[in-house]
């Protein structure tokens, strides 16, 4: 993994967090429900701009997305539970679920659009395009959002309540909830300075922000990148970054 891979992959993982804990998860429910009406939206004009052949594999998707829609709802219901509740358990099982609901989701929703694609006329096709353009970027949305809920459920799983706290209050301290990729990636130069700093320190016993980067990690010992954002964060050096 190169630096950069894994100095992106920290920032995308905490600001997902930042932007869930900000809101207590309720965007969640929002998003999902304005997906539910672009979808309905896309149904009325597809029924009523296109050919009744092409119906039935229109309403068999629907059925299919409606059963997945149902299912991750209730998951992060749950999800939202055990986040309030401080419950960390059957957390891989949690998410192999989700998993699978969301990738099947999203074939069924490009499977939609390529059906209006095939089937509307011509004159529908830009506005067929720029409505599911929303629909994947709502959908994306709830996907980072989930992934912020997840990493928050394993902090719950690997601290004590009081350790939580302080790592959310810091984080939403610190962490910008808005960034550009090039401020992201502006000090590069310091994450490889920081290597032989990490190789002294990778015996010694690991401290509350070496845990939750281990967690970042997927548990595997940090990377400098993602060692020095958290510190500078920590820090509140640099400004937001």
């Amino acid at each position: 993994m190169t630096t950069q891979n894994a100095k992106l992959r920290a920032i995308v993982s905490i600001r997902n967090l930042v932007l869930g804990i900000a809101t207590d998860w309720k965007e969640l429910n929002s998003l999902g429900n304005e997906i539910d009406e672009l979808i309905n939206s896309a149904s009325i004009t597809f029924i009523n701009q296109t050919p009744v052949a092409a119906h039935e594999r229109w309403l068999i998707e629907i059925g299919h997305i409606q059963k997945d829609t149902t299912a991750l709802k209730g998951i992060m219901k749950k999800v939202v539970r055990k986040i309030n509740h401080r419950d960390a358990k059957n957390l891989a099982e949690i998410w192999n679920s989700h998993k699978e609901h969301s990738t099947d989701l999203l074939n069924r929703l490009n499977t939609l659009y390529d059906l209006g694609k095939a089937h509307l006329p011509e004159s529908y096709h830009s506005a067929w395009t720029e409505r599911w353009t929303v629909i994947f970027d709502k959908f994306m949305a709830i996907q980072e959002l989930a992934e912020g809920s997840s990493l928050h459920l394993s902090m719950i799983g690997e601290y004590a309540p009081e350790e939580v706290d302080e790592l959310t209050d810091t984080i939403l301290r610190h962490m910008p909830r808005r960034y550009t990729l090039e401020e992201a990636i502006q000090y590069e130069k310091e994450y490889m300075e920081a290597y032989e700093q990490l190789k002294k320190e990778a015996t010694q016993k690991k401290n509350l922000w070496d845990r939750f980067l281990d967690i970042l990690a997927g548990g595997f010992q940090q990377s400098p990148a993602e060692r020095v954002m958290m510190q500078r964060w920590v820090n509140g050096e640099k400004g937001d970054l």
